[in-house]
Formats: C-alpha cells, structure tokens, sequence
C-alpha cells in the first residue's frame, strides 16, 4: 500500500487508486502519516477536522472516521491515551521517500548521481502538500517544514544542474521556478546565471530588475548580497561566471597577449620570489605590479599568472578589483565570487565579510592556489583577499604602491625605453622598427598607446609621418600619458581623434545596433554605403580595438559596456540612419522568414527598405539558421522601433515571430509579439493589431494558458477583422474561436464555426485560401465528435489545400494521419496513406528544423510502425518524441506519445501496462476539452476504456 501526501492526499494499492471520498478521511489520513507511527493527541485531530463547528459528539465522529480509515488501510493503526498513530513505514509515504532521496542527494558528491536522485524526489510532488484536503492557512501550517524541504531540494538541484553545464536545458524550469515563487531569490539568481551562461546577458538582467522590482512593490526591501553581487558580476562579464571546468579547479586567467617585450627581468625576479620565499617562510608569497595607466601591468600579471600556472595545481583565481566605472569592487563581493569559484554553492557562503575572508583562508588552507588581483585600489580592499597557507601566491597590479602590504615585493612598470618600444611598434604593425622610431617619441614607451598605434598602422596602413604628426598634439599626447583613472577613456578618445570621419561615424552609429553580439554587416546600412565598403570601415574598427570580434565562425563582434558607453555618448540622434538601420533588418528577417516556410503570414506586409546587401541577403536566404545567430539583432531592432515608429517595430515582430514559433522559443516569443501587439494598439495600427492578436493567441495557447485569457485575444481579432473588413483577419480569428469551443468540450459547436467559416469563404472569393482554415475547424469537430469518416474527409481536403512543403501543411498532415489511424481498425486499411502522409511530414519538419514538429510526426508514425508489426521501430520513435517533449513541453504531443505506447504495448500483449499509460495520461489531463476527450477515443478504440472509466492508474507504474 502507498501513501500519498504530495499533492492531492491519495492511497494507492496494486497499481489502484483506493477511494477516500469524504475530504474530512484525506485529511485525517494526512495528519496521521506526516509523522508515521507517532501518535497524535485526539484534541489536536477534532480542531483540525473541525475547525469552524463541532459536531455534537466530536469523539464519536473522530472514531467513525478512525474507523473508515481502518477498513481502507491494510496497515495497522493504533490508538491510545496519547492519541492516533499510522504505523506505516516510511518507504510507503511519499513524503518519507521524498526526504529519504534528498537526503541521499546531499551525501552524494556524484553530480550526475545527485541530480537524478533530487529529480526522483521532486517528481514525487503533485501539487502542493495535502493539496484541498482543509483550508490553505492550516494547510500551511500542517505542511510548512515539507513545501520549505521540497523548495530547498529545488534549489540544490538547480545548483548541482548549473554545475554540470546544463544551464540551457534549465531555462524552461527556471521561468516556471521564478514566476512561482518571485519572492525566492535564489530562483533568481539561478535563473540569471543560466541566461548569461547561455549567452543572453540582457534576459539575465532583466530578472535581476524584476526581482528588485517585485521585492519593493510587495515587501519594500532589496535582493540579498548573493544577487546583487551577480549583477555585478554579469554587468563586468567577469570569468567567475563561466562554467567551471570537469575537473572542479579553477582555470581564470585570462588569455595571454602574443607579444610583450620588456618584462623578462621583471617577470623572472617576480616567479622566483613567488616560488621560493611563501614555500620557504610558510608565509604567502606576494607581488605587485604597479605603475602609470597605461604601462601594461595587467599584461605583464597575466603572462607572468600563465608562466606559473603549472607550479599551482589546485587553480588560478582571477579577479578585477575595479569595476567598469572606476569604483572599488567591495571586498564581501570579491570574496562571494572566490568562494564560488573553489565549489561553495551560495547558500554555504556567509554574509559578514569577516566569515567570509576567514572561510576563504580555510578553503585555501590545503592548497595551492595563485591568486591574480587585477586594479587594486588600496591595501585596506585587497588585506581581506589574502591566504595565509604558504602554497598559495598572489599577484595584483595597482596604479601605485600598496604600501600596507609589506610583505609583497613591490616592482614598478616604467615606460619602455625607446628601442624596445620601437621593437614592438614595429611588430605590431608590421612595419619594422625602423620605419616607426619616429612615433616612439609621441608614445611615451607605454604599451597601451603602442598597441593602439601598431594595430591601426597594421590595418589601416596610413602614412607613418601623418600618424607622428597626429600625436605631435602635446594636449592630446600629456591626455592620454596622464589621464590616472581616466585613462581608458583617454586612450579611446586618441583612438578616434586617430581614426577616419567614418570610422567614427560608425563607432557612434553602432549603439543603434542594441545587440551584445552582431555581424559587420550592420555597417552597410548605419553608414549608408555598400557592403565591401562599409567593411573596411568596421575592420577599422577592430584593428583599433574598438570592436572585439566575439566569435570566428560565424565573425561576431561586440563592444565592450565601456566603448558601448561611449559609442551611445558620441550619438547624435538622426533618424534617417535609424530608419534606414531598422529598415535593413525588415528586409533581411523578411527574405529569412519566406525561407522558413511556416505559412504564418496573414497580412500584407511590408518588405523593408531599398538598401540592398546582397551578400548578406544571399546568407539570410539560409532561413532558420541564419536567423539562428542573427536572432538577438532583430530582436534588439524590435525593441528599438516599438516606441518610435509601431508600425515598423509591430512588422519586425511577426516576422520575426515565425521563426520563433518554428524554433519553439516560447519566452521570446509571448515577449516580442505582447509588446509588439500593445505599441500597435496605442498606434490605432488596427490591421497589424488584430494579426499580432491572432499570433500571440498561439504562442499563449501553446503555453497552456486558460481560455479565459485566450478569449479577448480572439474576441478583439474578430472585432477588428470585421470593422477592418477583412475576411483573411475574420477567418483567422474564427478558426481560434472554434479551437476555444472545442476546449471546453462544445465539438459540435467547433463544426458548426468551420461551417461559418465556409459561409465566409463562399461569400468573399478573396477569402478561399482561407478554405483550409474553415475546414480544419469542421474536420476538427467532425472528428471529435465521433464522425470520423467525415472528419477525415474534411481533413484530406484541408490537407490538399495547404500550402505544399510549408509547417501548416506538415501540421495538417499530422491531423490527417491522426484521423487515418482512428476508427475500429485503427488504421489497418490505410497504411499506404499514411505512408506517404508521413514521410510529406517528416521531410518538412525536418528540413526546416521544427524540433516539436518531428515529436508529432514521431508520435503519429510510431503507430503507423505498430500496424506494420514493426515495434522496435516504433518504440525508437516514442522515445525520441519522448526526449524531445521532455525539453519541450506540449500536451498534445504528449498525450500522443501515451497513445502511442499504449498501442505499443496491446501489440506486444502488454494489456496492463497499456491501461496504466492511458490511465495516466487522463488523469493528466484537464478534466474538460481536446485532450481528456482525444485520449479516452484511443482507450475506447484500444478496448482500454473500462477501466480508466472507473479508476485512475497510477502514474508511477507509467
């Protein structure tokens, strides 16, 4: 006998749900098995049973429902003068199960081994805890220990999952997690880590900002240090974010520069104090380099942290100590990222700075570990930081001497003299020593400006008399040598006051672009030229260390958040270079979108501008793919036409939102077009609201949501469709009506919308290809009906009417195939049919890449292999449709792979088994609408339908 508490309170035997009708037995039944075999006072039992009005013989009623309970269970009970007791053992209990397998989870440091044994756990909740067995605030009270057990158990295995590099995998659970429960801010902070480790640094702050936002509004407080130092982190980039390699030892430095001259001495002196003296004194080995911005201190630490890095088996930390303002990062918060980095979760870290430096030096006690401190400030922000385990060495670099620190040996970076600087001047830009001594001079034997200088000779190869005649400006030159804190501005500010009126213009242009990542195609229409020319200008860019190129395959380029700053400072609004920019990518997504081939286009829209890129339309031709990489610069372009130019922004959108839809990006998607659809309203954009409507309908329905916040969708969609006159718009809207009726189970009512909807048709001949639309509705409702012969005849001639090799013919397809295989014979005179049906579908899904496509057609074809004799086959399929549903949820897919395994397993002879997966998959389902009916038609056709009539199988048995 099993005993079930998570979720809706529950006794299960033999693979049976027992009856415990009276909700007054499933609370006592709960009460009594929170705690097995301890005895619970009968006043305690009377309040909870009874907490508004007693019967007249409270006693006697406990002992009736006492008695019920014993004719039900086949465990013993007990009672005595300290009261009831279930004498259950705790492998019966669900919630004894639960606790018992995060316990293993948490002694368990297999990371693969704890997240299964968490996702066992948690698999276990239904619901809430004794969910509608008494009033929530008892319920609270009775289940506050277990519901704070099950979150916590949450938590670990977002973390255990975070650790195993499974952060994408994690988004759609974490979206769930953080709209369930706001207040929780660890959800949070999950949540964000796996954004930014999935590369959509924006998302990830945009929960940090709807953490704060919901905190202040409903508790008026803050988020907690351990979020407020991840938004720090996310905002610097910083390494301590990345994924943590397999061998759980940290690896930060960042990459080492190809060439540095000048520091050989330096660098010897400094690796050998650092291995001999902390070794030999017990004591930490330090060094700090310090010296004038500008002097390649961080290059010279970096290259000597890689020199070394094989003397400190147990890791290399690396930590910018200012942050991209120029501020001091505060020492708790460098401590939080160290901690991380050497395995503590969050939740083991304190929040007093001085726990968290003592627990730094206990975790750094046995180890050894080199430390690199990027800009340290002062003694007093670094004295925190440091180890006291003589393994262990530090090196930081500072603008000055750390003069509190006065074991560290302390070197200063000195400009480089003269031959040296023009030694690496010279390879740098390719051009030889000799040929650039004139410009040494002006460079003041700092790396920075000779890197600068190099790159820019390298690439944009002007003369080297107007370079030196460039930074002969003494204002300029003393700026840039002694700028201190400012001296990254100042070295940007040299490096466009050295660069081309249009490279500049470029520079300032591109904070139009809104994206972290993009193609230097960009450049073409923010410049107004054409492709090859606008290249070299973004190359420019690039050798002047302005842009950074993210990624080689495809080139990728960002602008680091400081130059980002600047570029959007330099920007002096003009709104033809935005348009033509935002018109560009209209007409890019626009050439992606016809290839895509989803059939989703209702309305005529409009192509983009007449800035031709053909290079760059030639890639985007490519489809899905293309818009796979270039996906965050429409969506960037979206955000930034919405406010100024609706119309624009709203057609951005619903092209955009094909691919999206295609690529099942469910979060994206309800975004994009629920903005898009509020700008076009505010703009009176009727014909572009009513579409947007018609879209963000499927993309809600698709997430499950409830008709009734379905309904004014389609309600202002047929609204606007017929003062809009159109019949396209009308249709549409109708169709989503008929799917609404049928979800509340009126299928008749589904046919007679699709009637209507031919009433249309025949009315407005502009309207017949919107005859496949009206017979989807009536073949829909035929079907459900229980007419399959004309279900399925309505459904062959939507089919034939669809639009060939597109997703809404591969959709029409798989209903085609789903009427085939019903009826009596379940398919058996239709095998050459469905045949070709099929493998139409599969070849579409497949070639435009709809991964929840080829779940359906799995689903449907793995029937058709059953009537084959194939089983093997079809269990392949069920499995591969399974994995997929598993990423990607949907209800109908999954009720079609139950269907699927249930025929299966009749075929194999597999009579129980097969009961117990329908039985399951209609307890699953909502009580009302498609699926509950759509699954009892396969129990009924399977001869299943007896028992899952009378009693609901136990989902575990699945």
């Amino acid at each position: 006998m099993e005993f079930r508490l998570l979720g809706p309170v529950q006794i299960w035997s033999k693979g049976e749900q027992l009856p415990l009708r009276r909700r007054q037995e499933r609370l006592l039944l709960a009460v009594l098995l929170l705690e097995p075999g301890k005895p619970v006072p009968a006043e305690r039992l009377i309040d909870l049973l009874w907490p508004d009005a007693l019967p007249a013989n409270p006693r006697r009623a406990l002992q009736v429902y006492m008695s019920r309970l014993r004719a039900v269970l086949d465990t013993k009970v007990t009672s005595g003068t300290e009261g009831y007791a279930i004498l259950a053992e705790p492998a019966q209990v669900d919630a004894e199960r639960f606790k018992s397998l995060v316990d293993q989870a948490r002694r368990q440091e297999d990371l693969e081994r704890r997240s299964k044994l968490l996702t066992e756990a948690l698999q276990l909740w239904r619901g809430p805890a004794l969910a509608g067995v008494t009033a929530e605030d008892v319920r609270r009270r009775l289940c506050g220990s277990l519901e704070e057990a099950r979150w916590a158990a949450e938590e670990l295995r977002l973390s255990t999952e975070l650790a195993l590099g499974h952060h994408q995998e994690l988004l759609p659970d974490l979206a769930q997690l953080t709209a369930l429960q706001p207040e929780r801010e660890t959800f949070a902070v999950a949540h964000m880590l796996a954004l930014y480790r999935s590369g959509r640094q924006a998302d990830a702050l945009a929960v940090y900002g709807d953490l704060v936002r919901h905190l202040d509004e409903e508790l008026g407080v803050e988020p907690g240090t351990e979020a407020r130092e991840l938004q720090v982190a996310i905002l610097r980039q910083d390494p301590v974010l990345d994924l943590a390699t397999t061998s759980g030892v940290p690896r930060e430095l960042p990459a080492d520069v190809g060439v540095l001259l000048g520091r050989d001495d330096l660098l010897a002196e400094a690796a050998q104090v650092l291995l001999d003296s902390g070794r030999q004194s017990g004591v930490p080995a330090a060094i700090c380099l310090y010296g004038a911005a500008g002097t390649g201190k961080s290059a010279a630490a970096v290259r000597l942290g890689h020199r070394l890095a094989s003397e400190y088996p147990d890791g290399q930390l690396f930590v910018r100590l200012q942050d991209v303002a120029g501020d001091a990062v505060p020492p708790d918060v460098v401590l939080g990222r160290l901690l991380r980095s050497l395995g503590l979760d969050s939740g083991e870290i304190p929040d007093e700075l001085d726990a968290r430096s003592a627990l730094l030096r206990s975790r750094l006690a046995d180890r050894a570990v080199l430390m690199v401190f990027d800009d340290a400030i002062d003694a007093g922000q670094l004295r925190p930081l440091l180890p006291a385990n003589g393994s262990c060495a530090v090196i930081t670099t500072s603008r000055r001497p750390l003069l509190g620190l006065e074991d560290a040996l302390h070197r200063e970076l000195e400009p480089l003299p003269d031959e040296t600087s023009a030694e690496l001047l010279g390879l740098l830009s390719g051009l030889g020593a000799d040929r650039v001594s004139d410009l040494v001079p002006h460079c003041a034997g700092l790396p920075l400006a000779l890197r600068i200088v190099g790159a820019r000779l390298a690439v944009v190869r002007e003369d080297v008399g107007h370079v030196v005649k460039t930074l002969a400006d003494e204002a300029l030159r003393l700026d840039y040598l002694v700028a201190g804190d400012r001296a990254v501005r100042a070295s940007l500010d040299l490096t466009l006051r050295v660069a081309d009126s249009l490279t500049r213009d470029l520079f300032a242009r591109l904070a139009l672009v809104g994206a972290d990542e993009f193609a230097a195609w960009v450049a073409a229409p923010l410049l107004d030229l054409d492709e090859d020319a606008a290249a070299v200008v973004f190359d420019n860019l690039v050798a002047l260390g302005l842009v950074q190129q993210r990624r080689i395959n495809p080139p990728r380029y960002g602008l680091h958040g400081m130059v980002r700053a600047l570029a959007v400072e330099q920007y002096a609004a003009a709104d033809d270079d935005e348009l033509r920019y935002l018109d560009t990518v209209l007409r890019l997504v626009t050439i992606a979108d016809e290839h895509i081939d989803h059939a989703a286009v209702m309305i005529e829209l409009d192509r983009g501008g007449n800035f031709v890129l053909p290079a760059t339309e030639e890639l985007a031709a490519a489809g899905a793919s293309w818009l796979d990489t270039e996906g965050p610069v429409v969506r960037a372009a979206v955000e930034r036409a919405l406010p100024k130019w609706p119309r624009l922004g709203s057609m951005l959108a619903l092209r955009f939102a094909g691919y999206l839809a295609v690529r099942d990006d469910r979060e994206v998607r309800r975004s994009v077009l629920d903005a898009a659809r509020a700008a076009a309203a505010a703009a009176g954009e009727l014909e572009l609201e009513a579409d947007l409507c018609r879209c963000l309908f499927g993309a809600l329905a698709q997430a499950g949501a409830p008709v009734a916040d379905l309904r004014p969708l389609t309600d202002r969609a047929v609204a606007l469709a017929e003062q809009l006159g159109n019949p396209a718009l009308r249709m549409a809207a109708l169709s989503q009506q008929g799917w609404l009726t049928a979800q509340v189970g009126d299928f008749a009512g589904m046919s007679r919308v699709g009637e209507e909807m031919l009433a249309v048709v025949d009315a407005h001949p502009e309207a017949e290809p919107e005859r496949a639309r009206a017979l989807d509705q009536v073949g829909g409702g035929y079907f459900l009906s229980g007419r399959i012969d004309e279900g399925r005849q309505a459904r062959r001639e939507a089919a034939a009417l669809s639009p060939s090799g597109t997703r809404l013919h591969a959709i029409r397809l798989v209903l085609l195939a789903e009427s085939l295989l019903a009826g009596d014979d379940l398919g058996a005179a239709h095998v050459p049919e469905l045949t070709a049906v099929l493998a139409e579908a599969r070849e579409i899904v497949e070639r435009i890449g709809d991964e929840l496509g080829i779940a359906h057609v799995d689903n449907t074809e793995a029937q058709l292999l059953v009537l084959t004799g194939d089983l093997a086959g079809a269990e392949t399929l069920l499995r591969h449709a399974a994995d997929i549903l598993t990423r990607r949820p949907d209800s109908t897919g999954e009720g079609a792979n139950a269907a699927g395994w249930a025929r299966l397993h009749v075929a194999a002879g597999r009579i129980d088994e097969a009961r117990q997966v329908m039985d399951t998959a209609i307890g699953n389902a909502p009580a009302t609408g498609v699926a509950q009916y759509e699954l009892a038609m396969h129990s009924r056709a399977l001869g299943l339908d007896s028992a899952s009539t009378h009693r609901t199988k136990d989902p575990s048995q699945r």
